[in-house]
């Protein structure tokens, strides 16, 4: 009986009603409370929080009942599905209203400024967790302000009530808010309170551990989850743990969203990795023999990574759906069904006649048929739209655009009610290609070369270099498919990173800081030319406590808010990206960065116009002057160094046109001087009334736009004339008199952007609202925008977006969803992709490797082949003559099968490290430089 066929007995009522109360004592303040001075019998804290949620899971079957859905939602809020709209600052800001907190005292400054806060208060406490913890800081502040006599006993279902209540309330309205939490925020109490707010706030309770709650409660609990991702449907199939599933049952089935796999970065050199994609991984003889019949012994997969959205197709007979990697359901955009929809409707016979259910892995593109390209992913929504619009009105409103949705489809998960995860991969593409019609431009099967040396993926990825593609992935001809999100070794993506290795450390100036739990600093590349620091990049990894500590003692005082003054163009210049606070050079200090890699990529995020990736700050150079420090000049060298062999595409001639364009704000020309390069603005008069602030800060001149419009073959006015043959555009973004009086005429007024985002698409765009700065007209617009006031065609960067109808706290959403920085991405993970060799079999030894996998790294006994030698702290120190021994006869083989050409290692050396490396890296969350921790001895061996 298969609770995806709708075949599911919901579980008998609970008993009694659980409480609040039930859930905060027994398991949510235990599982917080756990340390290393209180694990009890158990050996590791993990297990520690095991047992109280097998505890908390026997209390609540035994007094509760099995029924644990309505708590599973507030266990697991991330997971409800409910949407809010509120985050730490909305949060805070409606605390401070609801009890009447004054500007500026202790608590208003605490809630308003939380997380700025966070170094000055570590400084003073011991509690770090506390500190990170809004919920705890909020609910100490209501604590001491509300006037309640008694606490009040709330139920689970109380609590779901509210929330479902707050979950539909309009999201603007801050009142409808207030009267929905006051009452709850009244009578909780504090402990109940703390736990609420993280309901509120979506924050993981169980983070980490969620499989055990899962799995605790029924066996086939968490992998049921991962295929439905349905708290609802996973705990009311199972909860007697008695009742097993079959395998059957718990395979993968259309309708039901899941995370699709993914790949891993690559982290080694060509010849390691194609030894890994050439190993053989045992399979069924008939599977081994068409393995031998189709000659792909020893060869792997090589395929173009798309800039597109990842896309899991789901066809049910006639029915689609459409689920991207996050498990947002794209269905209403792509088409439900048959002839309805901007990719379905030509999806008719796209499918073997034979074919009734099936699930499709791909990448979702925007495709140009006027150019025969693929365009870039921020055009990706509004084509699918844009098809959508056709098929109901007889004028196209994104008739410009000329493009539309292009499914890419590179694996089959699912056919005919049978689960093909486990299929090898080549059988996966096998049959791929019997069930699929291709429909040109619209959906077909994505190209994968056949691979088989280093020679190979080399060639490849010149191509895409020269191409300025996305990058490429290598798949092991063998590989299964695993979904939740795994992220299979044997899936390697290889992006055209021009520099693999820094291979030394840069000295920088700090020139900005903003603040949070981690502050991040910015630095800056001085110029000889003009003796101003571009910034280049921002670094917040690598940081001790201490450290923190030091440079805010060295720079106390010298710190200037960048909201109120900004710095002198002839001393700082900062790109789209800007700080919270700069600071004069003069007054700063140095910075010692190690990176992994350079971005060569032309973009505007940082004055430099290119960064580094993978940063991480090896220590404090309080020995250093800025002036000993690299400049500009030295970097472009050497940038030039470690790109001097990439072709670089030079014939897309408009794009370099319209970057021209952009960039020619920060140098303005006399106006007398333009020189007309464009007829594109030939048709318009230009009223222009105000500057253009942008996003960042940074201002482009009423000038500066007029000889921008000159330029490109406009005509600047200084009054409207309703009698010229050419079409009048109001520009401004401020609220003017003679704005007003326009305005009543019937005049709408468009925001500067419009003019900048012509001359980057090089054609006069689409007005809509995210250009209107006033207008009588609104209804019209808003016709040309989705649900949310964002624009169908133009790409912005999330910290760009302006739309009207999102609230920032809106926007601080979408961009957490987006944006993942290397501070703050999870632990877990840190490790993935790395080889480790742990020498010797010691205790101590064995405690490395568990360390080592539980943070994601591979423990591989091919010392030649892997990224780290690691030698425990107790082997180095008591048995040193013995473990040098040891090193020294690894090292010697190393050095036996070490491949040079034309002067160089074609395999990489791997590093011989001590424990600290791997303690220090968890410790910071990135891999630390293993040149720190390395192995000291007397000569091991000498190259010649």
């Amino acid at each position: 009986m298969s609770p995806f066929n709708g075949e599911v007995k919901p579980p008998p009522p609970n008993n009694v009603e659980p409480t609040l109360t039930l859930l905060t004592k027994e398991l949510f303040d235990k599982i917080y409370g756990v340390s290393r001075e209180n694990m009890g019998e158990a050996s590791t804290m993990t297990e520690r929080k095991a047992q109280i949620i097998n505890q908390f899971i026997d209390t609540f079957k035994t007094h509760i009942g099995l029924d644990i859905f309505p708590s599973s939602k507030l266990i697991f809020p991330e997971k409800a599905g409910r949407l809010y709209y509120m985050q730490e600052k909305t949060l805070a800001q409606i605390i401070i209203k609801m009890y009447h907190i004054p500007k500026n005292s202790e608590d208003w400054n605490t809630l308003n400024f939380w997380n700025r806060k966070y170094q000055a208060s570590k400084r003073f406490s011991s509690d770090e967790k506390k500190l990170r913890d809004i919920a705890i800081q909020a609910s100490k502040i209501i604590a001491h302000r509300r006037d309640v006599s008694e606490f009040e006993e709330y139920t689970v279902a109380d609590i779901n009530k509210a929330l479902d209540e707050l979950a539909s309330s309009d999201s603007k309205n801050g009142k409808e808010k207030v009267q929905i939490l006051k009452p709850l925020f009244d009578h909780l109490r504090l402990e109940e309170l703390r736990w609420f707010i993280h309901f509120i706030l979506k924050k993981p309770i169980l983070q980490n551990i969620e499989k055990l709650f899962f799995n605790s409660w029924h066996p086939d609990a968490y992998r049921m989850f991962s295929l439905c991702n349905n708290l609802e449907l996973t705990f009311n199939s199972l909860y007697d743990p008695e009742k097993r599933l079959t395998r059957q049952d718990l395979s993968i089935r259309p309708r039901f969203k899941f995370k699709p796999q993914l790949a891993t970065k690559l982290t080694k050199n060509y010849d390691v990795v194609v030894k890994r994609l050439h190993k053989t991984i045992p399979m069924d003889e008939t599977y081994e023999t068409k393995l031998k019949e189709w000659h792909l012994e020893d060869k792997f997969y090589i395929e173009e990574k798309m800039d597109g959205d990842r896309m899991l197709l789901h066809k049910e007979g006639k029915h689609f759906k459409f689920f991207t990697r996050r498990l947002k359901d794209y269905t209403y955009l792509y088409g439900e069904k048959l002839h309805v929809g901007s990719l379905t409707k030509y999806l008719a016979n796209a499918f073997a006649k034979n074919v009734e259910s099936v699930i499709l892995d791909g990448e979702m593109v925007a495709w140009d048929y006027e150019r025969e390209a693929i365009l870039p992913f921020g055009t990706l929504k509004s084509s699918a739209i844009q098809e959508d619009v056709r098929q109901f009105n007889t004028v196209d409103s994104y008739e410009q655009l000329k493009s539309y949705p292009y499914y890419l489809v590179f694996d089959i998960l699912y056919l005919n009610g049978k689960d093909l995860s486990n299929y090898p991969l080549f059988f996966r593409k096998h049959i791929l290609k019997k069930i699929i019609n291709p429909v040109p431009h619209r959906f077909e099967i994505h190209e994968a070369r056949i691979g088989s040396t280093p020679a190979d993926i080399e060639r490849a990825i010149r191509e895409v270099v020269q191409s300025r593609g996305e990058g490429l992935l290598l798949k092991h001809i063998q590989s299964k498919y695993f979904i939740d999100g795994y992220r299979n070794p044997d899936w390697i993506k290889v992006k055209p990173e021009y520099l693999e290795g820094l291979g030394e450390n840069l000295d920088l100036v700090v020139i900005g800081k903003t603040p949070g739990i981690k502050n991040s600093y910015m630095m800056g590349l001085r110029s000889v030319d003009d003796n101003v620091y571009y910034s280049f990049c921002t670094c917040g990894n690598g940081f001790t406590i201490d450290e923190f500590a030091t440079i805010e003692r060295l720079t106390n005082g010298k710190w200037v808010e960048l909201a109120k003054e900004k710095p002198p163009d002839s001393l700082i210049k900062f790109g789209r990206k800007v700080p919270d606070f700069w600071i004069d050079p003069k007054d700063s200090i140095v910075l010692e960065i190690r990176a992994r890699s350079i971005d060569v990529r032309p973009e505007l995020t940082y004055a430099v116009g290119t960064t580094l990736h993978n940063l991480y700050s090896r220590r404090i150079r309080l020995d250093k002057s800025i002036d000993e420090c690299i400049t500009l000049q030295d970097y472009q060298e050497l940038k030039k160094d470690h790109t001097r062999n990439i072709e670089k595409n030079q014939t897309a001639l408009s794009k370099k046109r319209n970057f021209d364009a952009l960039t020619s704000f920060n140098n303005p020309i006399g106006l007398k001087r333009v020189k007309i390069e464009s007829d594109l603005f030939s048709n318009f008069e230009f009223l222009i009334m105000s500057d253009k602030k942008d996003y960042d800060g940074s201002i482009t001149t009423k000038d500066d736009l007029k000889e921008v419009v000159k330029k490109y073959g406009g005509n600047n006015v200084h009054s409207l004339n309703p009698n010229s043959d050419r079409q009048i555009v109001a520009i401004t973004e401020k609220d003017l008199p003679v704005g007003t009086n326009y305005l009543e005429q019937g005049i709408d007024l468009i925001k500067p952007s419009w003019i900048l985002e012509c001359i980057k698409r090089n054609r006069i765009v689409q007005i809509e609202p995210f250009f209107v700065y006033a207008t009588k007209n609104w209804d019209m617009y808003e016709k040309r925008v989705d649900e949310f006031g964002d624009s169908y065609m133009i790409h912005t960067p999330l910290n760009a977006i302006s739309t009207p109808k999102l609230k920032k706290y809106e926007l601080d959403k979408l961009r957490s969803e987006f944006e993942w920085s290397d501070s703050n991405r999870p632990l877990l993970y840190l490790f993935k992709g790395m080889d480790f060799y742990v020498l010797g079999d010691s205790l101590s030894s064995q405690v490395i490797k568990e360390r080592i996998q539980r943070f994601g790294g591979n423990i591989t006994e091919d010392f030649i082949n892997c990224g780290y030698i690691v030698v425990s702290r107790r082997d180095e120190i008591k048995e040193r003559e013995k473990t040098n021994f040891k090193v020294r006869e690894i090292l010697r083989e190393i050095d036996d099968n070490l491949e040079i050409r034309n002067g160089k290692f074609k395999n990489g050396l791997p590093h011989t490290v001590l424990e600290g490396f791997i303690e220090e890296s968890i410790k910071f969350n990135c891999i630390v430089d293993p040149q720190d921790y390395k192995l000291v001895s007397k000569k091991l061996f000498t190259i010649n």
